[in-house]
């Protein structure tokens, strides 16, 4: 059954762009939450990187580091000047569209991977507050502050060789809000690395939860417990949810504006459990 052409189902729909008013004000709202996301994202990593009282944990500012180049890589239109023809149902000047059509089919294996990478660290953390010494854990570090821009620019390098070859598919999306490859398959294997990392994130924050269950009395004598464990709830959600994205966009080629903005709130959900957790732990 078609899905109407205006109200809240339009914003859903995979079918026809939502009128326009409608249209503009759906952008506005993908990149009002992106700008908060980047602001939120540089703020915490300078304070980290500035303060000396801050912790200093390598994988937590690549995933801040992540969602900063995730952002702006999703307003680039907006930064480039070219969000009026956007806005318009119209496509933005070529070279800007084909570099932001590349990036966006990279950006969610990077944020998957830092994802991961952070959950690894957490389990690290989890493992030595049991007296678990993890075998090579720098190694590992090293390895999963890399992977995630291997994935990045293995994805990027993949599209602008597929937008190259065929011009006539680099166009903006239709939502309008950023530019993509259209009629072909590069969105599906992005999606489906994306999977393939956060299905192994997902198994291992039952881990750690399950670790943490059985040594509640000794992470209970902690400055802050609770910390860990909303750390663990919160990306447990982060990982279902995009697992539940990847699955939409790997059997489905086009996809509605709403989709989009919730791709677009996990910046902001990110920056505002992390931000809080800093207020609370210096009380």
């Amino acid at each position: 059954m078609p899905f109407p052409r205006a109200g809240v189902n339009a914003t859903f729909s995979r079918e026809s762009d939502p009128p326009s008013p409608h249209r503009r004000m759906l952008i506005n709202i993908f990149l009002a939450f992106q700008m908060l996301g980047l602001i939120g994202s540089c703020a915490l990593v300078l304070t980290t990187t500035l303060s000396r009282r801050a912790p200093r944990n390598a994988t937590w500012q690549n995933f801040f580091t992540s969602w900063i180049i995730s952002t702006v890589s999703y307003a680039l239109l907006l930064f480039s000047g070219q969000l009026g023809q956007a806005q318009a149902g119209k496509d933005p000047m070529f070279g800007v569209c084909f570099a932001q059509a590349g990036l966006v089919y990279g950006i969610p294996a990077l944020t998957a991977a830092t994802t991961f990478g952070l959950i690894a660290q957490i389990w690290f953390s989890v493992q030595n507050l049991q007296a678990r010494k993890v075998k090579h854990e720098r190694l590992w570090t090293i390895g999963l502050l890399i992977l995630p821009y291997v994935a990045l620019f293995s994805m990027v390098i993949a599209s602008w060789a597929t937008g190259i070859h065929n011009p006539e598919v680099v166009t903006i999306n239709e939502s309008g809000m950023f530019c993509h490859i259209s009629g072909t398959s590069v969105g599906r294997v992005s999606a489906i690395l994306v999977a393939l990392m956060m299905i192994p994130t997902v198994a291992l924050e039952i881990v750690i939860c399950v670790s943490l269950r059985r040594n509640w009395e000794t992470l209970k004598r902690m400055k802050h417990p609770l910390a860990i464990i909303l750390r663990v709830v919160i990306f447990t959600v982060f990982a279902i949810l995009a697992l539940g994205l990847s699955g939409v966009f790997v059997f489905s080629s086009t996809h509605g504006a709403g989709l989009n903005i919730v791709f677009a709130t996990m910046p902001v959900v990110a920056v505002i459990v992390f931000f809080t957790q800093k207020v609370s732990n210096s009380n």
